[in-house]
């Protein structure tokens, strides 16, 4: 049943909503209809236990009718009324959030009613929503509504004229507002694929800037400005959308917020692979301000690649208590399947760095191997830099073998990254026993190599062999 119309919906439902569900189900008016009651209580009881795939049409229909024979007919009338259930269970819910969609229902009703007094309140009403598209959609929508306000009763042409323009323009500000938001998304995926729309995207791009009327609005500024940034190569336009972002934070919902903070870290994450080091720098500033603001908070918004990314850049600034400190704050907003691992992980990378090796082997040793392919492999290539700097000759031979043997009969990693390590594996045993004579060729080879993991930390053991 999971990839029938309504199983998809059971299944993308958490406990907690799956719990609403039935609540709504027992105390509204469906309560009364003992089909629709059985076939969602079935439903849900798969859907909770993510056995869905077990469910098939015969064992609902059974839990739907447990006294009659099997009839595909009355199934299908059934899973639809209960559609309709859902389908007004959703709407309730969105009412409760004060979606502007449901407010539009209501605009609508008294509008087409003509009830004056709800249409001046409405107007009145200062709700403004936390979305900055919805903000622009539901300005558009109150100016329809005041405009057909005084197409009804008002009776001065002048009046009624303003109320049009006033229409039109917040249906071009809502327009243009949604074309910066895709255009972003068309930019970056041009990059993957040309098209001649593309240049008359960019005249309406040029013509939206050139409006003296947006020059005003921060949300079109900061979209403005992110836009300039993809086109550019100079880092001012990066400077200058940052600073738009975190001066107008406040007007923007989390979804906003994430996805402007990501175009953030992508620039200075390419810069910073472009070899700009001043990026690093950059970075970190970035995640003392996310902390400031409170974007690791956001639900759902850290996970176990984005503390491993800001332990990193702690850790190029050499700032290992802030790290450890991040660490503890942070990893218990992981899942169950991850938490130890990173923990224990990212505490053996701190360790490693302040020169405690055996400390770092320790943390190592509690890192699960086998549940996640990044842990594994980063793991090891961290093990292996310990036993490199406590000269432990066997373990360091015996890991070079059994990881080459990993990398290769690996079917998750990609080819370009077992290359990387491979590469990384074929060196680093090089430079273990390197003679005097030969340092100088392999620091080159190093220096050239352009598919190699853990570089820098190559060049340092290198550098340490021609002193």
């Amino acid at each position: 049943m999971k990839q029938s119309v309504i199983g998809e919906i059971y299944s993308t439902w958490s406990k907690a909503e799956l719990k609403k569900l039935n609540k709504f189900i027992s105390t509204s008016h469906w309560s009364r209809s003992e089909t629709i009651v059985h076939c969602h209580q079935c439903l849900a009881a798969y859907a909770a236990k993510d056995k869905l795939d077990d469910l098939n049409k015969e064992v609902l229909f059974q839990s739907t009718y447990p006294h009659d024979d099997y009839n595909d007919s009355k199934l299908r009338f059934t899973l639809n009324r209960l559609l309709e259930a859902i389908k007004e269970f959703i709407l309730l819910e969105e009412n409760e959030k004060k979606n502007i969609h449901s407010e539009k229902i209501w605009m609508d009703f008294i509008q087409n009613k003509k009830l004056k007094k709800n249409i001046l309140y409405n107007i009145e009403n200062e709700f403004i929503p936390a979305n900055s598209l919805d903000r622009y959609l539901f300005s558009y929508y109150k100016s329809f509504i005041e405009g057909s306000y005084q197409f009804q009763f008002s009776s001065n042409v002048e009046v009624k004229f303003n109320s049009l323009i006033s229409m039109s323009k917040r249906a071009a500000q809502f327009s243009d507002y949604v074309f910066l938001r895709q255009y972003c998304l068309l930019i970056t995926f041009s990059n993957i694929y040309k098209s001649s729309e593309l240049q008359i995207a960019e005249s309406k791009f040029v013509e939206i800037k050139e409006n003296a009327s947006y020059m005003v609005l921060p949300e079109f500024q900061t979209y403005i400005a992110l836009i300039e940034m993809l086109h550019s190569t100079q880092h001012e336009d990066y400077f200058r959308y940052k600073d738009l972002v975190f001066k107008n934070l406040a007007l923007w919902d989390n979804e906003d917020k994430i996805n402007f903070i990501s175009f953030l870290l992508n620039y200075s994450t390419a810069q910073i692979n472009k070899g700009h080091v001043k990026f690093i720098d950059e970075q970190y500033e970035l995640f003392l301000m996310f902390e400031e603001q409170n974007i690791f908070n956001i639900p759902n918004y850290i996970n176990n690649t984005k503390i491993n990314n800001v332990i990193h850049i702690f850790l190029r600034k050499k700032d290992y208590e802030r790290a450890e400190d991040f660490i503890k704050r942070y990893v218990e907003m992981l899942g169950k399947d991850t938490i130890d691992s990173c923990r224990h992980f990212n505490l053996a990378r701190i360790r490693f760095e302040k020169s405690l090796y055996k400390d770092s082997l320790r943390e190592l040793l509690q890192v699960d191997f086998g549940r996640d392919a990044f842990y594994s492999i980063n793991s090891k290539v961290l093990l292996l830099k310990n036993y490199y700097e406590l000269r432990e000759s066997d373990a360091f031979a015996s890991l070079i073998i059994s990881f080459k043997e990993y990398i290769k009969k690996n079917k998750i990693v990609s080819e370009i990254h077992k290359t990387s390590i491979l590469n990384y594996l074929r060196i680093v045993d090089k430079i273990y026993a390197v003679t005097s004579g030969k340092v100088k060729k392999l620091e080159d080879e190093i220096k050239n190599h352009p598919q190699i993991v853990e570089k820098n930390w190559l060049l340092d053991k290198i550098a340490e062999k021609i002193k």
